[in-house]
């Protein structure tokens, strides 16, 4: 009789620390499936703050840069931009938007644009760029909106 309580024992004790194994690496397994998705997550609202913060600092920044040259929003070959051109080199640096990328390209004043050969700023789905009162330049995008100070 003794030894039949020890195997039911055994047997009992073997499933418990079967079902606790178990049940540790379901836990296991949980904790990586929601830590990917949180790291994920995080990534993902990161890459979305870079293309915000280059989109709309990097148009104020060329603005800022410029000590010379004339601003001049409008379209650029039909697409909405901002020419910021240099009279005194012959040159002008364009900002515009194709296909849901804003573009950045130089060239001889007016030279016909190039997309194909751009530097992509970043992903917008709107582009404007006005100037206001006092040499004030807006830039509006899907991002948000900036100000700049065109005077030298």
């Amino acid at each position: 009789m003794m030894g039949a309580a020890k195997k039911r024992g055994r047997g009992l004790g073997d499933i418990v620390s079967t079902l606790t194994i178990a049940v540790l690496f379901l836990v296991i397994l949980l904790l990586v499936v929601f830590s990917a998705s949180g790291y994920q997550r995080a990534v993902e609202l990161q890459d979305g703050s870079s293309n915000t913060r280059a989109v709309l600092s990097y148009v104020i920044t060329c603005v800022k840069d410029n000590s010379t040259g004339e601003i001049l929003p409008g379209d650029i070959d039909g697409a909405p931009g901002l020419t910021i051109r240099d009279s005194r080199t012959g040159y002008e640096q364009r900002i515009y938007l194709v296909d849901g990328q804003l573009l950045e390209e130089y060239g001889m004043i007016g030279q016909d644009s190039d997309p194909a050969g751009a530097l992509v700023i970043g992903q917008v789905s709107s582009f404007e760029a006005r100037l206001l009162e006092d040499g004030v330049l807006e830039v509006r995008t899907d991002l948000g909106v900036s100000y700049v100070s065109t005077r030298k």
